[in-house]
């Protein structure tokens, strides 16, 4: 049995994902090949034109059976485009792993590749119940939550009895892990920062991106308790030391940050963005999306230890019930390898 992965031209959390992807495959006993086609984050005719020609010539010598793993839009409608239409043992399974921003034009293009992926694909995969509604929408016939699990997590010190803690414990010590980039909301992050109260909470942000100048140059201005740390690799220890882990994304997918913090009994107030509800469950406070106030107010309630302590028992619990590693492998070799199916 042998499967092709067709990965967009990406970095970071849908990188590593492909990467974990891969390397289950290939350990369940599959022959995982990764395409040669070069997936722009943009349309670009003649890179467009070779991909798919890529994509056409390795579906058709590529070993029958064959399962395609297509990851993005833009990469699973370039493979139901090139997949033999008369070759049922070729089966194509995309997974839709962010939405379509932007104008108008970008917009309706982006509808466009969704209906050509729908109607092509014989299983979608959606990290979020709204890009699982579109696929519907654009006529896809199998629609499934797609398992995206996060990294093993370190363990973390047991929390402190909340009689034990002092009477003044200081500001809360609130961690954010992202990107620096629009989806994350991080302007309303430091909206929420400052109709806080001097003293109330110390809030570090771990991630890099194009946001870094502009978000800085605001807290200096207004001298917001925020401290933006960078990149960095030890996410383990920066979850020991925080009691609050907040998100204040605009949009999410299955956000591994929280599962992490979750997985690491770590308070959590988030916005309910996307997929992350299909995370959290009840085990975070949710706030709308762009609301400021209500983050800010969400964040300050924290402050309560017995009501911190109720939130980290709830995320332990919750972190109980996330998919692992083995759940990701038992989906995937479902659809790309069927058992006792003809195709």
């Amino acid at each position: 049995m042998s499967v092709l992965l067709v990965r967009p031209r990406a970095t970071g959390g849908l990188a590593a994902h492909v990467d974990q992807e891969r390397e289950l495959l290939r350990a369940a006993g599959l022959d995982v090949t990764e395409s040669a086609a070069r997936i722009q984050e943009r349309p670009a005719p003649r890179a467009d034109l070779a991909s798919w020609r890529t994509l056409r010539r390795e579906m058709r010598t590529a070993a029958r059976p064959l399962g395609v793993h297509a990851h993005g839009l833009r990469a699973g409608a370039l493979a139901a485009l090139a997949r033999p239409r008369r070759d049922r043992r070729v089966r194509l399974v995309v997974t839709l792993h962010n939405r379509t921003l932007g104008s108008l034009p970008v917009r309706a293009i982006g509808a466009l590749l969704l209906r050509i992926l729908a109607r092509g694909a014989d299983t979608v995969l959606a990290v979020s119940p709204d890009l699982a509604e579109q696929a519907h929408r654009a006529g896809a016939r199998d629609v499934r939550h797609a398992v995206i699990p996060a990294p093993p997590a370190a363990g973390v010190p047991d929390p402190v009895p909340p009689e034990a803690e002092p009477l003044d414990p200081g500001p809360l010590r609130v961690l954010v892990l992202a990107r620096l980039a629009p989806q994350k909301g991080l302007e309303n992050l430091l909206d929420a920062a400052a109709l806080l109260e001097p003293g109330q909470v110390r809030i570090e942000v771990a991630g890099e991106g194009p946001l870094r100048s502009a978000l800085q140059d605001r807290i200096d201005a207004e001298r917001l308790p925020v401290t933006l740390l960078g990149h960095r690799a030890d996410v383990p220890a920066l979850l020991a030391d925080a009691q609050l882990v907040v998100s204040a994304a605009r949009w999410e997918g299955q956000p591994v940050g929280l599962q992490e913090a979750l997985r690491a009994g770590r308070a959590v107030v988030a916005t309910d963005a996307g997929g992350t509800r299909w995370v959290t469950g009840a085990a975070a406070t949710l706030v709308p999306v762009g609301d400021p106030s209500g983050l800010a107010a969400a964040i300050v309630a924290q402050r309560d230890p017995v009501h911190r302590r109720r939130a980290e028992r709830a995320a332990r619990e919750r972190a109980l019930t996330l998919p692992d590693a083995t759940d990701l492998t038992a989906q995937l070799v479902d659809l790309l390898a069927p058992t006792g199916v003809r195709w």
